[in-house]
């Protein structure tokens, strides 16, 4: 019985070792894409390798049976950079990433921070779903402001 049990130990950790592993493998790769995501970071051509060519960013807005989807990267890149300019003094802390059953999923959590007037702090949770070193889709799953905000940005309405 004592033979089965280590036996069975062993397989279990045998086989879990590759999946440890790739749970660290995405979490690294959405980890990098994100952070240049937040740092808008792009090559000296203004490109932006870590979002894939046909990413697909959107965000489902509560309460109106409606979400904002932007899709490409020129249109994505666009986007974060007009985002970004609505409240130029955001800052995004205590990321948490967490593993998926698929290996190119993850959920991140974060806070986003204002500093304005007052200094005001909401959770934000979101699905990064990772081509390589790419993202090819976000999903932010709440943040009702500054998802209303995104949807006047992309429109055009603020400046």
């Amino acid at each position: 019985m004592k033979k089965i049990l280590v036996a069975v130990t062993v397989l279990t950790a045998i086989h879990l070792a590759p999946v440890s592993a790739a749970e660290r493998d995405v979490i690294e790769r959405a980890r990098l894409a994100f952070s240049e995501q937040l740092r808008l970071a792009c090559s000296v051509n203004g490109e932006y390798g870590w979002i894939a060519e046909h990413a697909v960013y959107q965000y489902p807005l509560a309460g109106i049976d409606m979400t904002l989807r932007v899709e490409g990267r020129d249109a994505v890149a666009n986007h974060l950079r007009e985002t970004s300019e609505i409240e130029p003094a955001t800052q995004v802390e205590n990321i948490a990433y967490y593993p998926t059953l698929d290996r190119n999923i993850v959920f991140v959590q974060y806070d986003r921070v204002s500093h304005g007037e007052s200094v005001e702090r909401r959770p934000i949770v979101a699905i990064i779903e990772m081509r390589g070193d790419q993202i090819v889709k976000f999903t932010q799953l709440n943040g009702a402001r500054e998802t209303l905000q995104a949807v006047n940005a992309v429109s055009g309405a603020i400046r």
